[in-house]
């Protein structure tokens, strides 16, 4: 499969692990005692930076289900990181979920018994829905698909230890829900959702591959640990069939985490396009050859891959600064056949919500390979656009009543 290298030229990210990339592997139905073997096999865990600091530990409970149904991440694998945090001297500990459902499941996901757990009250169970959230900068090289996102307030202190414990997850929109896309739960849906559409359909819109990257910058995982004890096949996240795979894994970066686990369920790399940007960006290795797997032996676990709509790899808009008069060409590469629309949208990042500007082809049938357009700066009406930020939005489906993907790059008019 193609992948469009020169369309993220310039845009690298300083990668988050300097000292070479280890993934820690645990294989046993145990899930606490394997998770233990997998962080200890990593040699990564940040016990000196825990010390009197707060550590966010970031699940994924999508909705309320145990983690034997492959949906959610097994409490035991977060006490194992618990049990971590504790011994090093943690301050508090902030297991924080901002879930689909209302109130978060806690509870049906077994995770009470962490109120009552430490004797000294360090451990808060923490909806993260329920916050007050803080709009904060993406960060260098100013985001993929947004320049600030909303994020809920506990977890944007500058000195907290943030874990993402995330599930091993087939997933219908990006091919696999794995450390990276775990923080996709932290956007606030009364933000990010729009009228009568799914939850955080706002990143969707933008492009979710990238609202992922995006999210990972604005927020950097610290360390990552995914819960593959019980995972999920198919119609993942929450509609596929539970897969016993008895796996955890564990590692300082994430992306090289997320790789390895996906190694082991036997996905393509090229089907889960944010493991592709974060390689491409510098934010970690570009393939498992660069990762060094330590711990227990296992034999992978061939997961069936999601049904997902049309990849289309990031645009490229040439230039991406225009003044009036000038054009851009907006360049966009899917790797098979199927139907695309290329238009211009503004959505704030303040106040999410996309408006069209203007349609530059409808619904077209295309070939694989590399499409382009010209944008003249101009709206539907021909009128020049004012000055502001926009997006050359993709939008992509194998039938003209199938699911849609969606892909766009920035593109500022200037007066």
């Amino acid at each position: 499969m193609a992948v469009p290298t020169a369309m993220l030229a310039g845009r690298r990210t300083e990668a988050a692990a300097s000292s070479g990339y280890v993934v820690g592997v645990g294989h046993s139905s145990k899930s606490y005692g394997a998770a233990r073997t997998a962080i200890a096999a990593s040699g990564q865990f940040p016990s000196a930076a825990i010390a009197g600091q707060t550590v966010i530990i970031k699940p994924n409970l999508v909705i309320a289900s145990p983690s034997t149904s492959g949906i959610t991440t097994d409490p035991e694998v977060v006490r194992a990181i618990v049990d971590l945090a504790l011994a090093a001297g943690a301050a508090r500990i902030l297991i924080a979920e901002g879930s689909c459902v209302q109130p978060a499941p806690f509870g049906p996901c077994g995770y009470g018994f962490f109120q009552t757990y430490d004797p000294q009250g360090r451990i808060t169970l923490v909806d993260l829905c329920k916050q007050a959230d803080r709009l904060v900068s993406v960060g260098k090289p100013g985001g993929m698909v947004y320049q600030q996102m909303w994020l809920p307030d506990p977890v944007t202190g500058p000195d907290a230890i943030f874990i993402s414990a995330a599930k091993l997850k087939t997933h219908n929109c990006v091919g696999a829900t794995l450390s990276m896309k775990c923080l996709v739960g932290m956007a606030p849906p009364s933000i990010y959702t729009v009228t009568n559409e799914w939850p955080r359909q706002d990143l969707h819109y933008r492009g979710i591959a990238e609202s992922i990257i995006d999210l990972n910058c604005a927020r950097p995982v610290d360390f990552a640990v995914i819960d593959g004890i019980w995972g999920m096949e198919g119609e993942g996240p929450t509609s596929g069939k539970a897969i016993q795979a008895d796996l955890v894994f564990a590692g300082l970066n994430p992306t090289a985490v997320d790789l390895v686990a996906l190694q082991a369920i036997q996905i393509p790399q090229l089907t889960v396009p944010y493991l592709y940007y974060a390689g491409a960006l510098g934010m970690g290795p570009t393939s498992v050859n660069g990762v060094t797997v330590k711990g227990d032996a296992y034999t992978p676990v061939p997961f069936t891959p999601a049904p997902t709509p049309p990849i289309v790899w990031h645009p490229a808009a040439v230039p991406n600064q225009l003044t009036r008069g000038q054009s851009a060409t907006i360049s966009y590469q899917m790797p098979g056949a199927c139907y695309t629309r290329l238009e211009i949208v503004q959505d704030s990042d303040a106040t999410p919500g996309v408006t069209l500007v203007k349609t530059l082809h409808d619904w077209t049938a295309r070939p694989a390979g590399v499409e382009s357009m010209v944008w003249n700066g101009t709206a539907d009406n021909g009128s020049p656009v004012a000055p502001g930020l926009y997006l050359a939005r993709v939008q992509a489906q194998y039938t003209l009543s199938g699911p849609i993907n969606y892909a766009s790059t920035m593109v500022t008019v200037k007066a």
